[in-house]
């Protein structure tokens, strides 16, 4: 029929926290098993290509739809961000997540509201949008602290209590 397409059904590619990452031995092994090297780049991390092992792969159309096979992209502060993803499996460190991402954004959203020029630079020159992008910044904190309660008094910065 005319205008009509056949309906592909494809499952996303496995995603890379599927994929065993060891730093130290400079190796990625994939879901089937199989090890590759990690090819260093310039400025830090790398790549470590599948091509010869997918071709005969048995979760290949689960892995990648690639002719030249899969390849894992190793960023130059993966250890960090490996870090950071297995801390992010915490329930705890979810909670606190869910709890502090709606002020963040919200505060986002003051920082880009209309009444300081919006998403727009309010000025030209690098240094004159710098200053006024620390200075909103700067005075965007300053109201947050005055709501969460921070005074001035003679002995220095304390936070009011009740």
């Amino acid at each position: 029929m005319a205008g009509e397409y056949p309906s592909v059904v494809s499952e996303a590619p496995f995603p890379k926290d599927r994929f065993t990452v060891e730093l130290d031995r400079a190796t990625v092994t994939c879901p089937a098993g199989h090890t590759a090297a990690i090819i260093p780049a310039r400025g830090g991390g790398g790549k470590a290509s599948f091509r010869p092992w997918c071709a005969a792969c048995p979760l290949r159309s689960s892995c990648t739809a690639s002719r030249r096979g899969r390849t894992i992209a190793i960023h130059p502060q993966e250890a960090v961000l490996q870090r950071a993803r297995a801390a992010q499996r915490d329930p705890g460190w979810q909670d606190r997540y869910r709890t502090d991402r709606p002020t963040v954004e919200r505060k986002i959203s003051h920082f880009t509201r209309r009444a300081w020029g919006g998403r727009n630079a309010r000025t030209r020159g690098l240094a004159r949008i710098t200053t006024d992008l620390v200075a909103r910044a700067g005075a965007l904190n300053w109201a947050r602290l005055a709501v969460l309660g921070l005074d001035h008094d003679p002995a220095g910065w304390v936070l009011r209590t009740t």
